[in-house]
């Protein structure tokens, strides 16, 4: 008897509170600052001429919530969800390296499913708004030879989504800082891009519940097709995200609870058509192989469009993988 309780209230206190947009484990309700493979198949270590780019990343995400043995829980997410990344490079060498910064704005369509009279009101809730926006205000990209690069850099994530405690949410309400490092290369015939983010995350000032740390590893492995059409790329993706510090309740919110750490492990597909002078597009798909303590990704298309909006000068002839 006693052991059902206790499953009863890990359970109310992990699934009561309406998840968002992506994966999720962290505090009851709150999404992740960013899903697992966000980066895969946008090259952010290489080099960007002066100016400012945009680009739009569309994603659609269908999945459900799993447990620690990565079994259903009574919860599906259909998430779509698009952000807007503007990236601005003034031309500034720092410390050898060429600096930028970014500004990611995403917007959710969050619409859940509830089968468990355990998890809250039975039925389909839904929540359309911003989420979290991240503010990357510093980023250096370094040449370590033609065609091979290395970054790092460290963002702000802040609290700007919607979350109220008890509803449908588009983000978690609290803070996080975000270091990176990247690696690109883009040379014989090869675009391969690995991208590591952690996510420090700080405590939710209403609730007192403190989620713990995360580390996301994206890699993308594409090989030009030039022979078949100029420009044309296509290659595997995968992505790993791990929770790598546990949670802490200091407060009373979810009985004084604390979720288990989040796990996800994924593999897909992407096809990129560069189209030269700053432009190309790269539609992907991937799903999860693991999942733990998250919403699983069962199959999710994602779109990246990337547009040169203002460029300070002409640069030379290349491909735009290369350059983006």
């Amino acid at each position: 008897m006693l052991k059902q309780q206790v499953k009863q209230v890990f359970a109310f206190s992990l699934l009561s509170i309406s998840i968002t947009h992506t994966v999720w484990a962290l505090e009851p309700g709150a999404s992740p600052q960013a899903p697992a493979g966000n980066t895969m198949g946008i090259p952010l270590s290489a080099p960007l001429p002066p100016g400012l780019y945009y680009t739009s990343s569309t994603k659609h995400l269908n999945g459900q919530l799993k447990d620690d043995n990565g079994d259903n829980m009574g919860l599906k997410l259909n998430a779509p969800a698009s952000t807007s990344i503007f990236i601005y490079t003034p031309g500034l060498q720092l410390l050898g390296g060429d600096y930028r910064a970014w500004v990611a704005i995403p917007f959710i369509m969050a619409e859940e499913d509830i089968s468990n009279p355990m998890l809250g009101n039975v039925g389909k809730h839904s929540n359309n708004n911003i989420a979290n926006i991240d503010v990357h205000f510093a980023d250096i990209a370094w040449t370590l030879n033609p065609g091979q690069f290395v970054s790092a850099g460290l963002g702000a994530i802040t609290t700007t989504g919607s979350w109220k405690l008890g509803g449908t949410n588009t983000s978690g309400e609290y803070w996080s800082l975000n270091p990176r490092v990247g690696y690109s290369l883009m040379n014989q015939n090869w675009n391969i891009s690995l991208e590591s983010h952690y996510f420090y995350n700080f405590e939710n000032d209403d609730t007192k519940y403190d989620s713990g740390d995360e580390f996301f590893f994206d890699a993308t492995v594409l090989k030009k097709l030039d022979s078949i059409h100029q420009g044309l790329q296509i290659g595997p993706i995968g992505y790993v995200r791990e929770q790598v510090t546990s949670d802490e309740n200091n407060g009373t919110a979810y009985y004084g609870t604390t979720n288990g750490k989040a796990r996800q492990i994924g593999l897909g597909v992407q096809v990129l058509k560069d189209f030269g002078r700053g432009l190309f597009v790269g539609l992907s798909w991937s799903k999860d192989i693991e999942t733990k303590n998250a919403v699983s990704n069962d199959g999710r298309f994602a779109l990246n469009i990337s547009v040169p909006v203002y460029m300070k000068h002409k640069p030379k002839p290349a491909n735009v993988s290369s350059e983006l």
